[in-house]
């Protein structure tokens, strides 16, 4: 069986004729009540799941969502836990097959002034037709959207949700959101105690629920409509425990976003750095573009997902926008042609033209101010690492080449890069296998890719690998020379199947660590996304990747 191309998700057709709501063409119906779609929530989803009441006094609290739709359920949740005054973290999880035009999404919020506050970050993050996962925050709420149909969204989350909102189209009209499958899905992805909710009272959903432990009430509707449901599950709630600080090692790109993504929960970690270790994040500038695959993988979907996070992340950070990426050899030229055609990101991120890829999204960084960014201030200890055994537990390990010394028999590969600066007339960055990128009155180049011979120093410079950068940016007819300057070397870590590595280990000294390691040449693109990702798990929080790829960045691994 041929492999399925990774293209965008379909988008709704909307019909904006009727007053106040948008309607789905393709499932003849609407997307909120006509007689007002904000009380509708209120009254249906928020109050049916006894909330604010239920997320009181909660660390965090997890809804979960089928049917994001316009977005209106999840931003009257957000403005109802802004008056509850709620100090913990709330979770809002939600699948869309069909998602809005960022334009069409501005549209159908547009009648909600009362929400702008809320709406506006939601639509300027917004990311559009990519699939997959996507995380967003909304300072103490994270919205993750899974854009896929119901089923294999469900199956690819991991969460243990509070509360469900049921606000697919109608059962009689889009069947597939409603099955005896997808609430068992609903059940296995629920904690003891959840609350439900939905505006249907059909007998098929009504039974669905109580076969996998439900206890469903009818009540009185909203509108124009006689019921609605709530449904319970009769376990109790459970408090987190306050967690312990962790040890992160390394303060490179890797370390520096997973204690962002702390720092974000109100937690300050410890950070330590062995200060002979020379990180790859230390270059300069990087570039921020997608790792791009013609087939629909979960890892392909990640790499776009990481891409869109990681450029919010930067945002602070931006040098410049846009560059075009030359191909070595024909099939790749072809390749390129094809990803721009199945045109995966939507519009304003791929093109074809003048037989190269021009990636108008993507951007080039400042790497010290992205990674004091994401630092906040916070003190990284400088200490040497010969060994483990001085770490006290919770150890998170993210230090890059440093992983060499402290686990030699872990697999990892590990390959030198050198960058050099030249000189000449370039206006935008390219990439070519190398890249090129003009930085004021220099342009930067790199970089080299060598295995280190046993007893190198891989951080040695080396006069034949800039005359090397110098002659591969000729070579593709950059207009750069006629001498480079050394710059720095640094050491990429990667793995066997060129995927990143991040999960728990256990260390030849018996102790537990969580790693985030093996990012190659693209640790600025997917640091941002995995750090949020090594959180949730450290806390118990639901995760923004996918199952599968869970799986695949823990291969090998000893937990």
């Amino acid at each position: 069986m041929s492999s399925r191309p990774l293209t965008r998700t379909p988008a709704p057709s909307l019909d904006f004729s009727r007053p106040g709501t948008p309607a789905a063409e393709d499932f003849g119906d609407i997307y909120f009540s006509t007689d007002g779609g904000l009380d509708e929530t209120r009254a249906v989803f928020l109050s049916g799941c006894d909330l604010p009441q239920g997320w009181k006094d909660q660390d965090v609290f997890t809804i979960a969502e089928l049917g994001f739709g316009s977005g209106l359920n999840f931003l009257a949740t957000c403005q109802a836990w802004a008056k509850s005054g709620a100090k913990g973290r709330l979770h809002f999880i939600s699948v869309e097959a069909f998602p809005f035009s960022r334009d069409d999404l501005a549209k159908a919020l547009s009648v909600f002034p009362e929400l702008r506050d809320w709406a506006a970050p939601l639509i300027h993050h917004w990311p559009g037709p990519v699939k997959g996962f996507h995380r967003l925050h909304f300072g103490q709420i994270t919205l993750t959207l899974i854009h896929d149909a119901v089923q294999p969204a469900l199956s690819a989350l991991t969460c243990k949700a509070d509360a469900w909102f049921l606000d697919g189209f109608s059962p009689a009209k889009n069947p597939d959101m409603w099955t005896d499958n997808v609430m068992a899905e609903v059940a296995r992805l629920s904690a003891p105690h959840a609350r439900l909710a939905t505006f249907t009272v059909a007998g098929d959903v009504r039974r669905a629920l109580e076969r996998v432990g439900f206890t469903v009430e009818r009540k009185p509707g909203f509108g124009r409509k006689r019921h609605r449901l709530e449904a319970r599950l009769n376990g109790n709630a459970k408090r987190l425990t306050k967690p312990v600080i962790p040890t992160i090692v390394g303060a490179g790109i890797a370390g520096a976003s997973i204690a962002q993504a702390f720092m974000r929960r109100g937690i300050t970690p410890r950070i330590i750095e062995d200060p002979d270790h020379i990180a790859a994040s230390g270059n300069g500038a990087a570039l921020i573009k997608p790792r791009l695959d013609l087939q629909d993988r979960p890892e392909s979907r990640f790499f776009l997902s990481s891409f869109l996070y990681a450029r919010h992340a930067y945002k602070g950070a931006i040098r410049h926008e846009g560059l075009d990426h030359i191909p070595k050899t024909t099939d790749e030229a072809s390749r390129f042609a094809k990803i721009a055609a199945q045109d995966p990101l939507g519009p304003g991120h791929l093109a074809w033209r003048d037989d190269r890829l021009a990636l108008p999204s993507s951007v080039v960084i400042d790497t010290e101010k992205a990674r004091a960014d994401l630092l906040g201030g916070v003190e990284v200890e400088a200490r040497k690492l010969s060994d483990l055994n001085s770490l006290s537990e919770p150890i998170i390990l993210a230090c890059g080449y440093g992983i060499r010394a402290l686990l030699p028999e872990a697999g990892f590969r590990f390959s030198r890069g050198q960058l050099s600066w030249t000189r000449g007339d370039m206006a935008a960055p390219v990439t070519y296998g190398g890249y090129a990128i003009p930085i004021g009155e220099r342009i930067l180049l790199g970089a080299t890719h060598d295995r280190i011979g046993k007893g190198e120093d891989p951080f040695a410079l080396r006069p034949e690998d800039d005359a090397k950068n110098l002659a591969q940016a000729k070579q593709w007819g950059l207009n750069v020379g006629p001498s480079a300057e050394p710059f720095r070397a640094s050491v990429r870590v990667t793995t066997a199947d060129t995927l990143p590595r991040l999960g728990h280990i256990t260390l030849p000294n018996e102790k537990r660590a969580h790693i985030l390691t093996g990012l190659g040449s693209r640790g600025f693109v997917f640091a941002p996304l995995l750090g949020e990702a090594l959180v949730c798990d450290y806390l118990g929080e639901p995760s923004p990747l996918d199952e599968t790829v869970i799986k695949r960045f823990s291969r090998g691994l000893t937990p």
